[in-house]
């Protein structure tokens, strides 16, 4: 019986040093390996809709649905939508899109992993509502914070 005691202690042991490591690693990848995007002047994680011009939100993607997101980039798909402003941007009519999207250039802000560049094309390789091509890509420019 004096024999089992001692295994006994070093199993226990051995099993609280290794959920503690476990725990331990699994805090410290989620605390440094958050990903986030800009989004209007503010840091977002997975946003589920971005506008190119904040103040008026003409042109913009939404319903956002993220297949990957990590530092190095995330993709996706969503509605791409433009107010034609015609003939004023509060009577103008909206067009749609589906998109491929993809987020890229990571960036550190406020010590925050942030992703900075954004990416989409047409998924049936038509051009864009916009009338100009089957993709867009602009920076996503934060206001400072």
């Amino acid at each position: 019986m004096k024999t089992t005691r001692p295994l006994l202690i070093v199993l226990s042991l051995v099993t609280v040093i290794g959920v503690s490591l476990g725990a331990y690693t699994y805090v410290h990848r989620a605390a440094t390996e958050q990903v986030y995007a800009f989004n209007c002047g503010i840091i977002d994680y997975k946003p589920t809709s971005l506008t190119q011009y904040c103040a008026d939100a003409g042109i913009g993607l939404s319903d956002i649905k993220w297949e990957t997101w990590n530092a190095q980039g995330a993709t996706g798909t969503a509605q791409y939508a433009i107010n034609h402003c015609e003939p004023t941007c509060v009577d103008g009519k909206w067009s749609y899109a589906d998109v491929n999207v993809r987020l890229s250039k990571l960036v550190h802000k406020n010590g925050k992993p942030v992703l900075s560049h954004i990416y989409y094309k047409t998924v049936d390789g038509k051009k864009l509502p916009s009338g100009k091509t089957a993709f867009e890509e602009w920076d996503l420019v934060s206001t400072p914070l």
